[in-house]
C-alpha cells in the first residue's frame, strides 16, 4: 500500500498481486473510500449465474418465490422465515423448508 498525492490518483493506493491497484480516495468528510461501482454488478452476476447453474430450473424457481415472499412478508431473518414456514404460519404458503433455504440461501449469497 503507498499514499498517492498526484492529482489524479490522489489518496492510497493497495497494489495487489495481479498488477492491478485500488485507490482510496477521501471523502468531504475526511473517510477514505473506493469507487466500486463498476465492480460489484460484474461480481454479483458472475457469482449468481455460477450458482444459478448447479440447480435445475424448478429448484432455481422455487428459491426465487422464497426469496421474493420472504421479502412480502418483512424481510425476516431466515430462520425466522423458516420457523413461519415450518409453523404455517403464512397463509397459502406452498413454499417448504427444502425449497426455502436449500437453494435460496446459496443462489444469493
Amino acid at each position: 500500500m503507498t499514499f498517492d498525492s498526484d492529482m489524479d490518483e490522489q489518496g492510497f493506493v493497495v497494489h495487489k498481486e495481479i498488477g492491478l491497484k485500488r485507490i482510496f480516495r477521501p471523502s468531504k468528510k475526511g473517510l477514505y473510500y473506493s469507487d466500486v461501482t463498476n465492480d460489484i454488478g460484474a461480481i454479483l452476476v458472475n457469482k449468481v449465474d455460477s450458482n444459478k447453474s448447479k440447480y435445475s430450473v424448478r429448484q432455481y424457481s422455487s428459491a426465487k418465490k422464497a426469496l421474493a415472499l420472504q421479502n412480502i412478508v418483512g424481510r425476516l431473518s431466515t430462520e425466522d422465515f423458516i420457523m413461519y414456514v415450518e409453523g404455517n404460519m403464512i397463509p397459502n404458503c406452498n413454499i417448504t423448508r427444502q425449497k426455502n433455504s436449500k437453494g435460496r440461501r446459496h443462489i444469493w449469497a
